[in-house]
């Protein structure tokens, strides 16, 4: 939000510089984020009133004047279309410095004499919607300087305000905060509402009463032609960041940006009966302000007159029913929309107002009337017209009123940290415009109709923590022992994985906890994910249930740059449950692979990453996290992943992942180039290893002998591996397949599995009967599982 400070201390004026005010209001939680000049520097700029015109005898374009400055009439060469008898301007005297810095001096243009120059807004770093000479009121003193005429030497302060603090988004809210940061009273203008002169109204009823409990409206006729906003006003719209548009849009602008009250002007020559506030039906279009078509749905509260929507409640006005030059005839509208009917509804039709902005954050629902009637004061003393009465419409609905909260100030004193005189805390809150009731050491506190925020005792902890400033806690100094944690020898932690990770050539990411609903679905299609309430953007709008999307949009941003091999994992959440209350948050571990297997070179042909070398990577990770002693895997199944190509991961038995390569659906859906590779680990399941144990080697002989077997093509690797293990006795040390064969001589459905077997004991050196009997028993166990010796 900007402001200009002057403005604000004719409400109220802290005997402090600018610089003690904006770190008072820093230190209250209103964060300033700038401060800037109101008007670049220029000196001896004065108004003057221009005497005569006449063309200038060798230049179609140019005009030969005399201009008064108060002491002295000077000829002027000016080329302005604007320029005429009787208007006053900006002249800059000889001797005089622009912006720009240029200096004004005495020249002949085409042969007349020029003594200073006639200056436009945009020469003095001003604005104006209007081309040529800045023009100034009829009434503008002739021979002030400019600067101090239109308080330039002004500072313009850039406020970060909290969406909590929809008060302070005017100038009374913040000389209302001011008033109680620096206990000084302030002074408002003097609001007086038309005297009423005519008996035109403009009916209006609500239907949508919870949306808006009040409505005022007010018509004002006989508004004379006008031309450009006063100068003074425009002034301070620009200084607040707000455009000149047509002087009855600027007065209602500077009434919100005084009140804080949005309003809105309709003409009243292009409504079609009564007003209406409603909720709109599904597909209803209107024309904004911004010539912008809007399809309306069911919970968009609209203002309508008997045959259209004629208003975005809260947000926009319709173009058919706008004011202009030419409108003569005006209805004000000035009412009350709830937070909850505006908010959202903007982003929606990406429309960015500043009543929106206000009315979503929460507007003071006394402010209808004291706004309609400054409204209507400035509009029939700075432009004309006659005013009717005031229409007030109520759905039936009372205003919100804020109820009680009760602080007891033991309680505060230990939340804060410091202590607070109960006499002290109740004074500060009634600064603030609260109704305060002391019962000893308890405060009963009504907060102000403008304060939305204010709900329990930990929000009026707040506000004296703000009053009081922030730099006035300090943290006790306590003696302290340090103590120094380490993780115990069998955690494995996230770090040691990262390292790991960072050994097999993978780089960390971090990604957004927030993933796109349909990228989800690809995911996890048969779990609903957690829905964000208030989404930053549409694609971010639920809780990831994997860290899989963000892994796999990471590869697709690399693939669209040309990476050839990429190599990412992530250590973070993943949030399931359908809902807030029933989430559950687990760590995980997730890395994908896609591209070249290694770089390219002389040694060895390139190659894409395969479903063996993430494989590969599982076990070369698990090793050094101490659990591949206790890894298997076997076949899985997983809706992102191809067929044939997952596996899930096994610790102790226990499922703990799983890994494979992308769907084609998954690849098509993240916009991929595959083949790509994706694996997951539950941080839980591998957190914790065994301690190395140490062993003395034997000094006895290995025996290998290698088994042809015959196995149905459906039986797991690791089941027939686990079988043989079982039946092998104490002295089997590894099984390892080396071959395998399929076709000729081997039946359809079955494969043919070369199995290496070494034995070994530690204390003697095995007999050849001693291995040829265990061996004869495995084969007898396998026949249990439909395996045999091949022939």
């Amino acid at each position: 939000m900007l402001f200009s400070e002057n403005w604000l201390r004719t409400w109220i004026d802290p005997q402090v510089d600018t610089q003690a005010l904006a770190h008072r209001l820093t230190m209250a939680g209103l964060e300033v984020d700038a401060i800037e000049p109101a008007a670049p520097a220029f000196d001896n700029v004065v108004v003057a009133e221009v005497r005569t015109v006449r063309p200038h005898p060798d230049a179609d374009k140019l005009r030969v004047t005399e201009v008064f400055d108060g002491e002295t009439t000077w000829p002027v060469v000016c080329g302005a279309p604007n320029v005429r008898v009787g208007l006053r301007a900006a002249l800059a005297r000889v001797g005089a410095t622009l912006p720009d810095g240029m200096k004004i001096k005495k020249a002949k243009l085409r042969g007349e004499p020029s003594h200073g120059m006639l200056c436009g807004a945009d020469e003095l770093g001003l604005s104006s919607s209007r081309d040529g000479l800045l023009e100034l009121p009829d009434d503008a003193p002739v021979g002030k300087d400019l600067r101090e005429w239109l308080d330039l030497d002004d500072a313009v302060i850039e406020l970060g305000i909290t969406p909590n603090r929809g008060d302070v988004l005017s100038i009374a809210g913040l000389a209302q905060e001011c008033s109680a940061l620096f206990d000084a009273r302030l002074t408002a203008p003097d609001t007086q509402a038309p005297a009423t002169s005519i008996d035109a109204t403009q009916p209006a009823a609500i239907e949508a009463a919870d949306a808006c409990p009040v409505y005022l409206t007010q018509v004002i006729e006989d508004i004379p032609a006008r031309g450009e906003t006063d100068v003074l006003i425009a002034e301070r719209l620009r200084r607040a960041g707000v455009s000149t548009v047509e002087p009855i849009v600027d007065l209602l602008n500077y009434v919100m940006l005084e009140t804080g009250q949005p309003m809105h002007a309709f003409d009243a020559e292009k409504l079609d009966g009564d007003i209406r506030v409603r909720w709109a039906t599904a597909g209803e279009k209107m024309i904004g302000l911004n010539e912008q078509e809007l399809t309306l749905e069911e919970d968009c509260l609209v203002v309508a007159d008997a045959a259209n929507p004629i208003a975005l409640a809260g947000i926009i006005g319709s173009q058919p029913s706008g004011v202009s030059g030419e409108t003569r005839r005006i209805v004000l509208e000035s009412a009350h929309f709830t937070p909850e009917a505006v908010a959202g509804r903007a982003r929606r039709f990406g429309l960015t107002t500043d009543a929106a902005f206000r009315f979503e954050r929460g507007v003071d629902p006394s402010l209808p009337r004291r706004a309609i009637d400054r409204a209507a004061q400035l509009i029939t003393e700075r432009l004309g017209g006659q005013a009717g009465p005031v229409l007030e419409a109520s759905g039936g609905h009372e205003l919100p009123s804020p109820a009680p909260i009760t602080l007891d100030m033991d309680w505060a004193e230990r939340r804060l940290g410091l202590p607070v005189a109960t006499d002290r805390a109740a004074d500060l809150l009634t600064r603030l415009g609260c109704e305060v009731r002391v019962d000893g050491d308890v405060l009963t506190v009504v907060p102000p109709s403008r304060r939305f925020d204010l709900a329990i005792p930990e929000d009026l902890l707040e506000e004296l923590a703000r009053l009081i400033g922030y730099d006035e806690f300090r943290a006790p100094i306590a003696r302290m022992t340090p103590e120094i944690g380490l993780p115990a020898a069998t955690d494995n932690t996230t770090t040691r994985i990262g390292d790991l990770m960072a050994d097999r050539g993978y780089f960390e990411a971090i990604t957004y906890s927030f993933v796109d609903p349909e990228l989800d679905a690809v995911i996890t299609p048969d779990s609903p994910p957690i829905a964000l309430a208030n989404p930053i953007a549409s694609q971010m709008a639920v809780m990831r249930q994997s860290l899989w999307p963000g892994l796999l949009e990471a590869v697709a941003h690399n693939q669209k740059r040309q990476q050839p091999a990429i190599r990412l994992f992530e250590t973070g959440h993943r949030f399931a449950g359908s809902t807030a209350e029933a989430a559950r948050e687990t760590g995980e571990l997730a890395f994908v692979a896609a591209g070249l297997a290694a770089p390219e070179q002389w040694a060895q042909a390139t190659r894409p990453v395969d479903f063996y070398d993430i494989k590969g990577d599982l076990e070369d990770l698990l090793e050094g996290l101490g659990l591949s002693d206790k890894l298997t895997f076997r076949a899985g199944r997983h809706p992102a992943l191809h067929p044939g190509q997952a596996a899930e991961v096994l610790v102790d038995g226990e499922t703990v992942g799983e890994f494979g390569a992308l769907h084609p659906d998954t690849l098509k859906a993240f916009d991929l180039k595959g083949p790509v590779f994706a694996a997951r680990l539950s941080l839980a399941g591998i957190g914790q290893r065994s301690l190395p144990q140490s062993a003395t080697l034997s000094k006895f002989p290995r025996i290998r002998r290698d088994l042809a077997l015959v196995t149905p093509t459906t039986l797991a690797f690791s089941d027939l591996a686990r079988a043989i293990e079982t039946a092998g006795g104490e002295f089997l040390r590894e099984v390892e397949p080396f071959d395998r064969y399929v076709g000729e001589g081997v039946a359809e459905g079955r494969q043919s599995l070369a199995v290496k077997l070494v034995f070994q004991n530690d204390e003697r050196t095995l007999t050849d009967d001693e291995i040829t009997d265990t061996i004869n028993h495995i084969l007898e166990h396998l026949r249990q599982h439909d395996v045999e010796l091949r022939g």
